[in-house]
């Protein structure tokens, strides 16, 4: 079938002249074809701002270190951010997003001005007490995890850990000094509601790559059997004892 013989253009023009008959008895859907585009160009061109300047801000620093306050200046001058009142809980942050006083809230959490060890020597000590390495912020090489494995599933609630051990004893591992990254948990997170689970697998990775000659094999064995002796509450209540009496 050729395209001539397809269309017609007498019932082409005869559809144009019907839909527009149509618009002109349906005064309603005239005006919303018409007047919604350009009550969108005004929105968009002229009331809603994209590039929102001088955000008053509400912080909460729990650490008041040299990253820290570097981060607070750098929010500063970038002039998006305008730091109107520094609190002392989160209570009073949330109080203060709900009553609409300012539109974003920055929390720096505890110790996020620590010393992470920054080499293999280090990491691989640091390893047998706690993990030192983040996993949402790892990056290695393909073939390192050809050469180890991925995560194993022999270690509920603590692969990772295991994960990092093996890469640590084949391949060198290294942390940047800068602390880029920070995470706060809460009681619906799955690291404290698996937080049992968490430190007995934890064992078993300490006990397997246990170093009889090093100390930390020995503090971080005795550090996980003391977590696993206390309830989850008891033990925030102790690092916030210890986190004021530090400050």
């Amino acid at each position: 079938m050729s395209f001539s013989a397809a269309f017609s253009l007498s019932r082409w023009v005869g559809i144009i002249v019907k839909e527009f008959t149509q618009l002109r008895r349906d005064r309603l859907t005239f005006g919303m074809i018409i007047g919604i585009p350009v009550l969108q160009l005004i929105l968009f061109g002229y009331a809603i701002n994209s590039d929102p300047k001088q955000l008053p801000t509400a912080v909460l620093a729990a650490d008041s270190g040299p990253y820290s306050r570097s981060v607070l200046a750098a929010m500063q001058t970038s002039g998006y951010f305008r730091i109107v009142r520094q609190v002392a809980n989160e209570r009073e942050l949330d109080e203060l997003l709900a009553q609409g006083r300012v539109q974003f809230a920055l929390t720096i959490p505890e110790n996020f001005d620590r010393k992470l060890p920054t080499s293999h020597a280090e990491i691989s000590r640091t390893l047998h007490h706690v993990v030192c390495l983040l996993h949402p912020t790892v990056m290695f090489r393909t073939r390192v995890v050809h050469a180890v494995g991925p995560y194993s599933l022999a270690y509920p609630a603590a692969e990772d850990y295991e994960f990092f051990w093996r890469i640590a004893r084949r391949f060198p591992v290294a942390n940047i000094p800068e602390m880029l990254h920070t995470q706060r948990f809460h009681d619906g997170s799955i690291s404290v509601r698996n937080r049992r689970r968490q430190l007995r697998t934890k064992l078993r990775i300490q006990l397997e790559y246990f170093r009889a000659a090093e100390p930390l094999s020995y503090y971080g064995v005795a550090k996980t059997l003391a977590l696993m002796s206390l309830p989850y509450s008891s033990v925030v209540a102790i690092k916030g004892v210890l986190s004021r009496r530090s400050a």
